[in-house]
């Protein structure tokens, strides 16, 4: 590690070292205690088999059998993996030199307040899909569904009664 060690969330590996140090002590004797081990001060420094893990920063001691472990658990060993993942990735979208296709949503600016279109090609050959325009046939239909509908969800009667009497009509 650097002399600008940055500390993270210890691993299994680093809390069951500190255990081992810290074992009998009370609490109040254990945070004078804590400084030190973290200078790393409190162990043997000829123990080759103690380490600084390369991910959260803390002294653990390696148990493998060649001692070539660099990290003190597999949480810390998959944050490792995770970094160097990203710097690969940051590196390859930098040394891309391959210009990005443009698509059509491309020219929608959707992130501010009112969201608008660069192109109205873009727009034009987009929006169809979620305003289609209507055609006389569709919207004569919606008109006749609605007179017989009405505002609710049931037809209306045709029926037509007449209550003024008018009997001449009928025979």
């Amino acid at each position: 590690m650097t002399d600008k060690t940055r500390y993270r969330n210890p691993g299994a590996g680093a809390v069951e070292f500190a255990a081992e140090f810290l074992a009998g002590f009370k609490r109040e004797e254990a945070a004078v205690l804590a400084p030190a081990l973290l200078r790393g001060e409190l162990h043997d420094p000829s123990d080759k088999r103690v380490k600084r893990c390369g991910h959260c920063g803390y002294y653990w001691r390696d148990n493998s059998l060649r001692n070539t472990k660099r990290t003190c658990s597999d949480e810390c060993k998959t944050g490792i993996k995770s970094l160097q993942k990203r710097q690969q990735r940051a590196d390859a979208a930098l040394l891309d030199t391959k210009p990005k296709k443009h698509k059509l949503m491309d020219d929608y600016i959707w992130w501010l307040e009112y969201p608008f279109w660069i192109h109205e090609y873009s727009m034009i050959k987009i929006g169809w899909k979620f305003e289609r325009p209507s055609g006389i046939a569709l919207m004569d239909y919606v008109e006749t569904s609605r007179n017989q509908m009405g505002d609710g969800n049931r037809k209306k009667s045709n029926k037509h009664v007449d209550y003024h009497g008018d009997d001449r009509d009928l025979f």
